[in-house]
């Protein structure tokens, strides 16, 4: 039922999700305030140890301005500053992985 209804679904977990959140940083609990103050921080993902090609994809993918014939350290940087520009909704992309776990295992099962 909940695969038909995936909105409506969505709207009840955010509210939940964000009751959840509110708790937390209302909480003494010093793992609480550990989690609240490092979900502001900006996690850092090593792109150097992605193949060139796949650099390249991404590069082509999001039509980053760059030299017509860059070095991978070039293309490392420019998908860098890229990758770290973007700006996301952390709740909507959990819930698309789940809700995407769940069509994988539907469709394998």
């Amino acid at each position: 039922m909940q695969l038909q209804k995936p909105h409506k679904s969505r709207s009840r977990q955010h509210k939940g999700s964000t009751n959840k959140s509110l708790n937390r940083s209302n909480s003494c609990d010093s793992h609480s305030k550990g989690s609240v103050s490092s979900s502001t921080e900006t996690p850092k993902v090593d792109l150097s140890k992605l193949e060139t090609t796949a650099l390249w994809r991404y590069w082509r993918h999001f039509n980053l301005n760059s030299s017509p014939n860059p070095s991978k350290e070039q293309l490392i940087d420019a998908v860098q500053r890229h990758f770290t520009s973007q700006q996301l909704d952390e709740l909507q992309v959990i819930t698309g992985f789940v809700q995407a776990a769940k069509r994988l295992k539907t469709v394998c099962n």
